[in-house]
This record gives C-alpha cells, sequence and structure tokens, in this order.
C-alpha cells in the first residue's frame, strides 16, 4: 500500500472543517506511530525543516510502517478515504502513468462533471509508448 503521493497532494489543498478534523487525525495516528517506533524525529524534522531530502526519508519511513503494520495500515487507508469523501473536488484521470513498449491508442473518451466544486480533470498524464494515437477526446465542467 502506497500513501505517498495521496498524502503529499491532500496536505496542500484548503479543506472542509470535516476534513481538517479528519486530516489531523491522520497527522496524529502517524505521529503516535512514529513515537511508538520510536523515529518521531524525522517527522519532527521534516515538519521544521521540509527540504525534499526530510521529505523522502520520512516518506520511506512512512512506507516501511505501513507495509510492517496491516492495523496501522487500514487505519490510514481508512482515513485517506474519508478525507477523499469529504472534500468536494471531483477528480476525474484517464489514462495515467502507463508505460507501453508498444502503441497506445486512445479513441472516443468522454470526461464530464455535472456537480458544483472544484473540478480536476486529466486525460493523459505520464504517459510513456512507442507512438500514442488519441482522437474525440473531450473533457466538460
Amino acid at each position: 500500500m502506497n500513501f505517498r503521493r495521496c498524502l503529499i497532494k491532500e496536505g496542500g489543498k484548503t479543506l472542509t472543517k470535516g476534513a481538517v478534523d479528519t486530516f489531523a487525525q491522520l497527522v496524529n495516528t502517524i505521529r503516535e506511530k512514529f513515537r511508538a517506533e520510536g523515529t518521531e524525529g524525522l517527522l519532527t524534522r521534516a515538519e521544521n525543516q521540509p527540504t525534499e531530502a526530510n521529505k523522502i526519508k520520512l516518506q520511506d519511513e512512512l512506507q516501511t510502517q505501513i507495509d510492517g503494520d496491516e492495523a496501522f495500515a487500514q487505519k490510514l487507508k481508512d482515513l485517506v478515504e474519508l478525507l477523499q469523501a469529504q472534500d468536494a473536488t471531483i477528480r476525474q484521470v484517464v489514462l495515467s502513468e502507463i508505460q507501453l513498449s508498444g502503441d497506445l491508442k486512445a479513441q472516443d473518451i468522454n470526461q464530464k462533471a455535472t456537480r458544483d466544486g472544484s473540478v480536476e480533470q486529466e486525460m493523459i498524464k505520464g504517459v510513456k509508448a512507442a507512438n500514442i494515437d488519441v482522437g474525440n477526446l473531450n473533457q466538460e465542467a
């Protein structure tokens, strides 16, 4: 289970009151786990000096804790899902982070968001292929 991207992305957004409370619970859960494992210094260092190197060390330790403790991993997963449910942003992603040794052909793909709130739509992002052939791609919000 890998929460790195999710935690980093969620950390920089404007959140509702419920989401703020959930985010605080997520941070406290991580802090308590790090304290119990004797690695809270990594978290404190990343908070006080948020350099890329410190963030990577923190993320590596968090992933180690997640990989080694199924109950902790599940608790984080539940909190992240709750946080995402409380976020008013609509996220739609098609063809993301795909690596092919051959060709990619994508036709007739539509994204439509119909409710109020912030909308993030990505059609093709981080795709690597020998040849990419796309057509009739539509996004509507």
